[in-house]
Formats: C-alpha cells, sequence, structure tokens
C-alpha cells in the first residue's frame, strides 16, 4: 500500500479509542493531559466513527474518521498509537511505530485466545494486538494472562498500574470535587450510594435488569440511591423479553451510563455491585465494600470461562438472588484483612503513578530516537 512510503513523524500520536462514549476515555485522557504537558510540540490525532462526529475532543489537533484515507494514512506514519483497542489498520504496524496499550480493563473471564487459541474470528482479532510494544498492568499476575489472551509477537514492556485509576488516589479525599460530581448526576447528599455495573451479556446492546426495581426501592431507599451503569454505559436497560424498561425516577434509581468515566463514580460511590467485571479490579483500590452479584454464575462461566475458580478468588460476598443481595447491602461482613491481603497480591503495581510511569518508557531516549528497531524487553 501507497501508504509505507512515507516516513514516520516521530511527533505525531494518535489515540485510537472507538470503545468509551466520548472518544478519549479509559486511559486516554490522563495520558494525553500528561504528555501534552511534557512534549508540548507532538501533535495529537483522536478518532471517531463516522457516526459519532466527536468534534467536542478538546485535547485533539485533528480528530479522524475512521475508515478514511485520511485515517489510514495518519496511522501509517505516526510514530505512536496508544489505545485500549487493538492496533488501526487492520494491525499492520510498522517498524519504527511504537504501540502502547492501556487494556479496557483487567481479565477475569476468558477472552480471544485464552478462551479458544484455534478459534479462526479470535486469532484475527488478537492479531491487532500482537504487536504491542508497551501495555499497562495492574500487578504481575496480569502479565501472562495478557500473553495468554492476545499471544503478543515478541516481549512487551508492562508499565506498573493503568492511568485511568491514579484519580482513585489524587481525588480520594478531595471533598470538592466528589460534592461537584454528586450535584452533577443530581444525587442527594443525604444518601449513600450503591453502584450497579455488570460486564456484558450477549444481547447486543441490551443489558438485562436482574432485579425487581420495586423491591431494591422498598428496603433500601431511607439510606441509599442506586447508580445504574450498564457495559462502558453503553447498553440499554431491558426485561427478560428485550423489551425497554424505564427505570430512571431520580429519588432512587439514577442513571449513570452517560457520564463518560467510570472511574470517577467510583470516587462517589459507596458500595459496588457488579459480577464478571474488570471494574473488580478497579474498584478493589477504593477499599470501599463490593457485592458480586453471580445469579447466572453457571450459565456465564459455562459459556465464557473464567481464568480461575471464582467462587474461591475474590474475598468479597457473592449472592445470586436479590434478597440476599439487600441483606449484604445491609450488613455487609467485615472482610478488611482479606481485602487487603487481596489487593496486596493482585494489585501491587497500582500506586497513584501509573502515568508516570508510562511517561518514563514513552519518553525515554531508546524508544523516543527509534526509528526502525524498537528494543523490547520485559519490565
Amino acid at each position: 500500500m501507497f501508504e509505507w512510503l512515507f516516513k514516520i513523524e516521530d511527533n505525531w500520536v494518535v489515540f485510537f479509542d472507538l470503545f468509551s462514549k466520548n472518544g478519549n476515555g479509559d486511559s486516554i485522557r490522563p495520558i494525553a493531559e500528561e504528555l501534552r504537558k511534557q512534549r508540548p510540540d507532538m501533535k495529537f490525532f483522536f478518532c471517531d466513527k463516522r457516526k459519532k462526529r466527536l468534534s467536542h475532543i478538546d485535547m485533539a489537533d485533528e480528530i479522524i474518521t475512521e475508515k478514511t484515507l485520511r485515517f489510514k494514512y495518519v496511522c501509517s506514519k505516526a510514530k505512536y498509537i496508544i489505545s485500549p483497542m487493538g492496533f488501526p489498520n487492520k494491525g499492520k504496524k510498522r517498524n519504527g511505530q511504537i504501540f502502547i496499550q492501556t487494556f479496557h480493563g483487567s481479565p477475569v473471564k476468558r477472552c480471544y485466545l485464552a478462551r479458544d487459541n484455534q478459534n479462526r474470528k479470535y486469532k484475527k482479532f488478537a492479531k491487532l494486538y500482537r504487536n504491542t510494544d508497551i501495555a499497562c498492568a495492574q500487578s504481575e499476575f496480569f502479565k501472562p494472562l495478557w500473553i495468554e489472551t492476545y499471544g503478543f509477537e515478541n516481549p512487551v514492556i508492562f508499565t506498573h498500574g493503568v492511568p485511568r485509576n491514579d484519580i482513585l488516589f489524587t481525588k480520594k479525599n478531595d471533598m470538592g470535587f466528589i460534592e461537584n460530581l454528586k450535584k452533577e448526576l443530581g444525587l442527594p447528599e443525604n444518601k449513600k450510594v450503591i453502584l450497579y455495573c455488570p460486564t456484558w451479556r450477549r444481547y447486543d446492546y441490551k443489558a438485562i435488569l436482574p432485579f425487581d426495581m420495586e423491591y431494591l426501592k422498598k428496603e433500601l431507599s431511607d439510606k441509599y440511591v442506586l447508580l445504574m451503569r450498564s457495559h462502558v454505559g453503553k447498553h440499554e436497560w431491558v426485561n427478560s423479553k428485550l423489551e425497554p424498561v424505564d427505570i430512571f425516577d431520580n429519588k432512587f434509581c439514577y442513571n449513570g451510563g452517560d457520564y463518560p468515566e467510570i472511574t470517577h463514580l467510583y470516587l462517589i460511590t459507596d458500595i459496588m455491585i457488579s459480577d464478571y467485571s474488570s471494574a473488580i479490579w478497579d474498584f478493589s483500590i477504593t477499599g470501599k465494600p463490593q457485592i458480586l452479584y453471580t445469579y447466572d454464575y453457571e450459565s456465564f462461566s459455562t459459556e465464557f470461562k473464567l481464568h480461575f475458580n471464582y467462587p474461591e478468588f475474590f474475598p468479597f460476598p457473592q449472592v445470586k438472588d436479590q434478597k440476599a443481595l439487600v441483606d449484604s447491602i445491609k450488613n455487609y461482613p467485615d472482610i478488611q484483612s482479606a481485602y487487603n491481603d487481596f489487593c496486596e497480591k493482585y494489585l501491587t503495581w497500582e500506586t497513584g503513578k501509573a502515568t508516570e510511569n508510562l511517561m518514563n518508557e514513552i519518553l525515554k531516549s531508546q524508544v523516543k530516537n527509534a526509528s526502525s528497531n524498537f528494543s523490547r524487553r520485559d519490565g
């Protein structure tokens, strides 16, 4: 293809995020903000889909639209590609380009090659990740899981921590930030916040409501409000017939799906309810209570397969019906010691300095000055 004829531009950076709702979600924004401070000479390209037209991305020097000639041209010339997704241009990475993988979330369920390394569809998708140079991880524990999932072609530098989680350290005690966010979402000041954020299931962009909202409201509304966020805030809540349901009353149940950054929501949350989502890892950094609502564990674990013995792996309460869910909220057990042990074992690289650690790798001389070969090592 003609794009290979053009030299790589050392100060071009492509932020390739078509996964989040706003085009600069996940770890993209903190990386871009810090990179802008340290390297103001760099030109920032952000990506959008044709249907989105994300002209509001304030850090972009230029917004390039997926599948256009301009998109392919820029992605073939940019020195750096930073993404929670796979590499653009069908995974065709040139010598001298540096692919930085932030990952959307750390694995609980098996995906792609970790699920079936002979599946042609999975192998094709994993190909978009195989040329990763630098990847973000939460501890040594995750390195073999990522390698198994994507089958990296070469050794990868794993940096310590995930940039999206730095805010859980820097804003943890910032009451002004927390109070303003509650006001923005319309949440009452005198109620505790329960965040429900499950992983996705096979219903396209639909998320089945797995409990009776009126029951929860009756049992919990005197002390709590419920903030609902489907997977990445993209799924519509439906009943068992996949029909849309109207659950938001702004008295007990609130919509958290339109807010772009879930890590911000963790700061205002008192109790999180999840299931097999990577949110479990990130929220654990807060040290706050979480409950795993595993009403469909048998069918889900059979279909998706998990990386470990789920019922014994996580120290948090696991419940399978809404009555047990309510009881756990009202009478949360003392698991602080087990919680601390869990974090010390699996989140050891999360210290609030993930963006700084990644910058050290991006900007070090061996990376910045590379033109044809990138010195890969296992960090």
